[in-house]
């Protein structure tokens, strides 16, 4: 071999060793400082995890009636890689046309292939949808990621759409599992339960305030793809279970609540009014058993129901009103507690005209003296102030405080109103009448009603419910835990809140304004309201009044109290006050309640055996006996 033959060799092998050399080093380099970043890209393109969705805790009434639910729903997802895969196209093509994927192959090109079987999945989708193809066949085209087609596929739809694709050889389409919100009565206890977005969180209501607790954790699932991007089940890998979130029991009875919502109706055909919000609770444990305003919304669409603007919030915690002679309990407990008077003192109504402390008040009728029962049955305005007059307004305003009025309840609902009070500093010279009657203040209903039952509970305070208890996952069973007692203190002696309630027993008598809100076998402890409205801003608005009822039953052991407020009832004359308008409801829900919550009649005498006795079903058109003193 000559030297120039040698040379060349040397070169050569010299030349392929440092090339393998380099080889070496690179795949060393690969695998290496590389192989794990390569190894995570290999196994994405055949490797999945399936996100197992923890669900939603559901929402219960009192006795376990189900309120709220999650359920499991599907996305539709097209994968756009998978639609653009000529090997894919071909088999649907081929299945399709009735021939073989390679005779598809044959005839076509790749981007041909892709092409027609993008529309072929557009087409489909289309009649399996009912969704326009243009629009899908555009959707597919412009996708550069995975696409979602379409949202809240239930279980029969969602299985019969896979095997349609299935059928056809479509690949690149899967359905991802999710979960929905659904009330099996989407139009009662609206704002009270409130809904979720479409991430599944607390929006409004209980589902907001107890959101955490609700919240499930998802679980996982590993598993490996085909081709097709379908699972391979015999290559299922590790699992982690889910775990689903806590379940809320409400104090809420659904029967009493189906009653409830039906009277609310009553009201808004016959009065028509801006507003109007009930609630129903047991006084003997602060527990709301019934509870609804109108308008309200429909919780599957969040949409309005007849014709009117959906309201969300809650009402009766959120809305602030001058509750008018709903109010003078404040004023009678405060001077009952500090023995300025009894129920049989007598007080000078100066027939309806009082002037002697620089402003006038009126009554509605020229009344003389009455006892401070009797001036109570009678909502005399001029009555109410005269009894609480000894008390001074320090003294008053320190009552009315510890009523609750001006501080939040502390109820288990989003957006509660505090209230407003102007504070003795601030008044005028008619301020301390004007707040015994129940103006210039604003109070919430629900502050109203606890009030209310301040005296149901001989002068204790209790903060008002709505949850019964959450059942929780312990020890892997669920287990309900009951609510903690709620705070009470005690705002008048129990001999002031018997006196109170003996006054309230008197409205309801032949000569008190709250007759038409008496249930037959039991007695009623009760009072009417209705007040001039007053506008921010504006001030008391000719014409339109607030028109309430509270009251309590049976009075010696109150096993149920309610207060109905009417916004603008559209009526006239008499009709417009709570006597007529408001506590004729009462009546309606109250003689259902009493059946429903199993309360036996402390009056059975006037039940008369083997006659029905009448349950109005709404508001009537009869007139109330007397005019109330709350209007000025």
């Amino acid at each position: 071999m000559d030297t120039r033959m040698k040379t060349r060799l040397i070169v050569a092998c010299g030349f392929l060793t440092l090339t393998l050399s380099l080889l070496s080093a690179r795949l060393t380099y690969i695998e290496v400082w590389e192989g794990e970043k390569l190894t995570i890209a290999a196994r994405s393109h055949y490797e999945s995890v399936m996100t197992l969705p923890g669900n939603r805790g559901r929402i219960y009434d009192r006795s376990g009636e189900m309120l709220a639910r999650s359920q499991t729903v599907y996305s539709l997802v097209v994968d756009p890689y998978h639609l653009r895969d000529p090997m894919l196209g071909s088999i649907a093509l081929g299945k399709k046309e009735g021939i073989s994927p390679r005779e598809i192959n044959a005839k076509r090109m790749p981007d041909e292939i892709a092409a027609q079987y993008r529309e072929y999945v557009a087409e489909t989708l289309s009649s399996l949808l009912s969704q326009p193809r243009h629009e899908l066949s555009r959707r597919l085209k412009e996708s550069r990621g995975d696409l979602v087609v379409t949202k809240g596929l239930e279980d029969d739809f969602a299985n019969q759409l896979e095997k349609e694709l299935r059928d056809r050889r479509i690949s690149g389409v899967r359905l991802v599992p999710g979960e929905q919100r659904y009330y099996p009565s989407p139009q009662t206890l609206t704002q009270v339960i409130g809904y979720v977005d479409e991430n599944g969180k607390g929006v409004s209501g209980i589902e907001k305030v107890f959101d955490e607790e609700m919240q499930g954790q998802d679980g996982k699932r590993y598993f490996e793809r085909d081709r097709s991007r379908h699972e391979i089940h015999a290559f299922r890998g590790e699992q982690v279970d889910p775990v689903p979130g806590n379940d809320v029991y409400l104090t809420i009875d659904m029967a009493l609540q189906t009653v409830l919502e039906r009277e609310l109706d009553a009201i808004l055909d016959e009065f028509r009014p801006a507003r109007v919000t009930a609630i129903f609770m047991d006084p003997s444990t602060s527990e709301i058993l019934a509870m609804g305003s109108r308008p309200h919304f429909d919780l599957s669409t969040r949409r309005g129901i007849r014709g009117q603007e959906p309201l969300r919030e809650v009402p009766a915690v959120s809305d602030v009103y001058q509750p008018g002679s709903t109010f003078k309990i404040v004023g009678y407990s405060g001077v009952f507690d500090r023995s300025l008077a009894t129920p049989s003192t007598e007080v000078d109504c100066h027939m309806g005209q009082y002037t002697l402390d620089g402003f006038t008040l009126h009554d509605h009728h020229p009344y003389g003296k009455l006892t401070a029962r009797m001036a109570f049955a009678k909502s005399s305005n001029i009555g109410a102030y005269l009894l609480a007059r000894p008390l001074n307004k320090d003294v008053f305003f320190q009552y009315v405080k510890q009523f609750g009025f001006g501080e939040k309840t502390g109820i288990e609902l989003n957006g509660e109103n505090a209230g407003r009070l102007i504070p003795p500093n601030r008044w005028s010279a008619t301020s301390f009448s004007s707040q015994v009657m129940g103006y210039e203040v604003a109070v919430t209903p629900m502050q109203m009603a606890v009030a209310c039952s301040v005296i149901a509970n001989d002068g204790i305070y209790r903060r008002p419910t709505l949850i019964k208890g959450v059942r929780k996952m312990e020890q892997g069973k669920k287990k309900l835990v009951r609510a903690p007692e709620r705070e009470e203190r005690r705002i008048i002696s129990e001999k002031a809140a018997a006196q109170v309630a003996q006054c309230m027993m008197e409205t309801m008598g032949e000569h008190g304004t709250g007759t038409k809100a008496n249930v037959p076998g039991y007695s009623v402890a009760g009072k009417t309201g209705t007040a001039r409205k007053h506008v921010e801003h504006v001030g008391y608005v000719k014409g339109k009044y607030i028109a309430s009822f509270m009251g309590f039953l049976p009075v010696e052991h109150p096993r149920l109290l309610g207060l109905i407020v009417i916004d603008e009832p559209k009526a006239s004359g008499p009709q417009v006050y709570g006597g007529a308008a408001a506590a004729p409801i009462f009546r309606a829900v109250a003689t259902e309640a009493v059946k429903i919550l199993s309360i036996p009649p402390d009056r059975p005498d006037e039940l008369v055996p083997g006659k029905a006795n009448p349950i109005p079903l709404a508001a009537t058109t009869m007139t109330t006996p007397h005019d109330e003193g709350g209007v000025h």
